[in-house]
């Protein structure tokens, strides 16, 4: 039996007309997302490992590795020290 093709960018701007909670959850979750995403890009371009970020950071490898596997959430005083261990700031920028 093959896979039914769904068009899942479709699904979820129906979902979010209908449902301005979902459709704020989805933004939160998806900002979150490219963070880690730009995290563990940079935390590879660097060459580093979660250990050496852990190390640098205070934070220990285990959180780390919960950051970026989005097991947990993480906090801002995180954030920046995992910014402050990769060499770089938190910025915002326009979209």
């Amino acid at each position: 039996m093959p896979f039914k093709e769904i068009d899942i960018s479709r699904i979820i701007k129906e979902k979010s007309e209908k449902d301005p909670e979902f459709k704020e959850a989805f933004r939160e979750a998806s900002a979150e997302l490219d963070l880690i995403a730009q995290i563990i890009k940079t935390r590879k371009a660097k060459g580093l490992t979660q250990k050496d970020v852990a190390d640098k950071s205070g934070l220990t490898q285990q959180m780390v590795s919960r950051i970026e596997k989005r097991e947990y959430p993480p906090n801002y005083k995180n954030l920046v020290k995992i910014a402050d261990a990769l060499d770089t700031k938190l910025e915002l920028v326009s979209k």
